[in-house]
């Protein structure tokens, strides 16, 4: 099974660099997609999921709209610098906003793929 990574979705292209930048100083293992497609999603999961950082400085954002109607189904969702006004009323999704806060946000990151690799570590044991 791969290691557990953050997979980050540039909706946003220079706020989707500047977050791998930020996660890969830290020595978190991450990569940059433009557009998250199955594959991205299987290659990423583990137990509970794979960890998906979308960086969306826009009013519409792509990605949260598709894991809200179920397209995404094992993904954990972090939105980050998203305006789009629904994100609010879906249930489940985080959103990080905008100005980035990089201590805050590695936290996060942290937190995310730990909880993904204790439950692979239960599952296998």
């Amino acid at each position: 099974m791969p290691a557990p990574e953050i997979v980050v979705v540039g909706e946003t292209p220079s706020l989707g660099r500047a977050i791998v930048d930020l996660l890969r100083a830290e020595g978190l293992p991450c990569r940059l997609v433009l557009e998250l497609r199955g594959l991205d999603v299987e290659r990423g999961s583990g137990v509970v999921g794979p960890v998906v950082f979308v960086a969306c400085n826009e009013a519409y954002c792509v990605t949260a709209r598709r894991w809200s109607r179920g397209e995404l189904p094992t993904a954990r969702l972090v939105v980050v610098g998203a305006r789009d006004p629904e994100l609010a009323s879906i249930r489940g999704l985080r959103v990080v906003p905008l100005p980035l806060r990089p201590q805050p946000l590695l936290a996060l990151a942290r937190e995310m793929l730990e909880s993904g690799r204790a439950a692979t570590a239960r599952s296998a044991g």
